[in-house]
């Protein structure tokens, strides 16, 4: 038996002005493909030989130019058409979340799925793993037999999904079983910071998922926050229920549906996770905290999220705080002439420069001086990431503030990420990343932590947004509706 697998990962920001480029993208072939998918050895053991596509890793950034989709589209298309006739299944890992410039209903994985089946025909079993927060649909369930996305948020049990994932599309494969999830929409559209899995109502949900997956005839039941940061029709949570076989697709649907009604029931229940507060205020209160390391997330430019990383407002406001003498890390600014300015320096040199690329009055230049203290490597983080260099940064010492410049942007979510940058936590009392809820192993560390509200192109309130395409009504936009199924 043959299966094609490929993955294609990217957030796409309606905010961020920066476009997605082709190169933006990292890109994993043949045997570093099947490495990448985190799966080949579960196919192997079953006697299953893997033809590899690619592995498009792009991050969270703004929307992607039509280019780069081409690209993308080329290394999966034409060998889903080459190796048709011998192929027993599809395998593919779609992030959900994937925009893409001038494309007609502007979902990568969506039109991805379309042209694959198109090619296969109907009966050829599709399995696709997700993140939960991209964005699912009653077509995506027409196209694929199996579809389920990751639990937790954040999301500790990648790695395991995916392989999970692909067990229950052998399943389906092996014993040629004819099933389609059923899809049920919950009309909730907010940020991951206010779903997160260890906490109120994402934990009970996700409990009535785990109760879900033990009734005979249901394979599998996952909850799809989806993505709040772009405007598409697609974007809403949602409930998908895989069947054992055809005879459960009602029950399928009908355990769909009971489960988007009680997530639906808890919809004032989503509450920013942590301690989120007014920008001002959160410095206050980190700088006053008696213990360290504090973590502040500059949740406004929140690159996990779509955000470029090159806003100085928590720089322009900590430099006016009074900071009571703690040492401050910010980690870290995107703005790569800067960045190219500070590399012809080396270690110890005094320098004069501003930092903030100006494409926006969030990311103004400020104009700082300090002295070169290291240099490194700006490493990605979580499975799908951890081995991949996303760019350099360098250390610039301001006194008692610590300022990572790189050239790239990503969040530093784990601690290997500082010490490839040659810096040390734990000698910092205050420590600014850009992301939204804190990542597990920086939680584990933190004496503190708080969620700054910042402004930029992850603003938290998504009930602000000026949507125009979204279904409505839609929670928390729309407030006053009881009706789960209004509209859809």
């Amino acid at each position: 038996m043959k299966v094609l697998i490929g993955s294609v990962t990217h957030e796409s920001n309606m905010f961020t002005q920066i476009l997605t480029e082709k190169e933006d993208f990292h890109y994993f072939f043949d045997e570093k493909m099947i490495e990448k998918s985190y799966c080949g050895d579960i196919f192997a053991a079953a006697g299953v030989e893997v033809i590899p596509t690619v592995a498009a890793h792009g991050g969270a950034r703004g929307y992607v130019k039509h280019e780069a989709y081409e690209y993308i589209r080329e290394q999966i298309i034409p060998k889903a058409k080459e190796h048709r006739d011998e192929l027993d299944g599809i395998y593919l890992f779609l992030h959900g979340a994937s925009h893409i410039v001038d494309l007609p209903g502007d979902s990568m994985e969506h039109a991805l799925l379309e042209e694959i089946r198109g090619i296969v025909g109907p009966s050829m079993p599709i399995g696709v793993s997700m993140d939960p927060h991209g964005n699912v649909s009653a077509r995506m369930c027409e196209l694929a037999n199996v579809v389920r996305c990751f639990r937790e948020s954040p999301h500790i049990d990648q790695k395991e999904t995916i392989r999970h994932t692909a067990e229950l599309f052998l399943r389906i494969m092996k014993e040629g079983k004819k099933v389609h999830p059923a899809f049920a929409p919950v009309p909730i559209l907010i940020g991951g910071e206010r779903c997160v899995s260890f906490e109120e109502p994402l934990c009970l949900i996700n409990e009535r998922l785990n109760e879900a997956e033990k009734i005979p005839g249901i394979m599998s039941a996952s909850y799809h926050v989806g993505f709040a940061w772009a405007d598409s029709p697609l974007c809403t949570a949602a409930v998908v229920v895989v069947p054992e076989s055809e005879e459960y697709a009602a029950l399928a649907q009908k355990t769909a549906d009971e489960l988007a009604d009680y997530a639906f029931s808890k919809r004032f229940d989503f509450h920013f996770t942590g301690n989120a507060l007014p920008a001002k205020e959160a410095w206050e209160k980190a700088y006053a905290f008696p213990g360290s390391p504090v973590f502040v997330s500059d949740s406004g430019d929140n690159v996990t999220a779509g955000a470029l990383g090159f806003n100085t407002v928590a720089l322009r406001q900590i430099l006016a705080a009074d900071r009571h003498g703690k040492k401050t890390l910010i980690a870290s600014i995107f703005d790569e002439p800067c960045f190219r300015y500070l590399a012809r320096f080396p270690v110890g040199a005094e320098v004069e420069f501003s930092v903030g690329t100006g494409i926006d009055a969030d990311a103004a230049p400020v104009p700082v001086k300090g002295k070169i203290k290291a240099r490194g490597d700006i490493m990605g983080f979580f499975n799908m990431g951890r081995s991949i260099k996303q760019g350099e940064g360098v250390v610039v010492s301001l006194g008692d503030i610590d300022l990572i410049i790189a050239n790239d942007n990503t969040s530093f979510a784990e601690l290997d990420q500082f010490a490839a940058m040659h810096v040390d936590y734990k000698e910092y009392g205050v420590i600014i990343i850009k992301q939204g809820y804190l990542f597990p192993e920086l939680k584990e560390v933190a004496a503190w932590s708080t969620m700054a509200l910042t402004p930029g192109a992850t603003d938290q309130l998504t009930e602000n947004f000026d949507y125009k395409t979204i279904h409505r009504p839609m929670f928390p936009v729309d407030k006053d509706f009881t009706n789960r199924l209004e509209n859809y």
